[in-house]
């Protein structure tokens, strides 16, 4: 019964919200590293068009390369900002540390 319920709420979920996922990443000097957190806080609040969900992500790895990851219910809603003619808040959040983030969309497929 469980197995039969997620494959419903995942078939929902990907066929109907069409949920796409957006990363921006990049390196960032240790010196802007505070400056970043703060952008992010600032800026990720006061954004009209914002995303389901986003998080600020800081590698273990290699402690200089961030990531915002952004959860967008669908294509539209991203398509909304791409296409309004303003910066994404995203990218001012890592220009206000120094840094030019890369874009990477993708589209999910799958929710467990």
């Amino acid at each position: 019964m469980f197995f039969f319920t997620d494959l419903l709420i995942n078939y929902f979920f990907v066929n109907y919200f069409c949920m796409v996922i957006t990363t921006l990443e990049s390196i960032v000097k240790e010196k802007k590293w505070k400056t970043l957190q703060g952008a992010y806080r600032n800026l990720a609040k006061t954004s009209k068009n914002r995303p389901s969900e986003s998080f600020l992500i800081q590698s273990l790895d290699n402690p200089s390369l961030w990531r915002i990851i952004s959860i967008w219910k669908d294509m539209e809603t991203l398509q909304k900002v791409r296409e309004s003619g303003k910066t994404p808040t995203g990218i001012l959040i890592f220009r206000e540390a120094g840094a030019e983030p890369t874009l990477t969309i993708f589209d999910v497929k799958g929710i467990l």
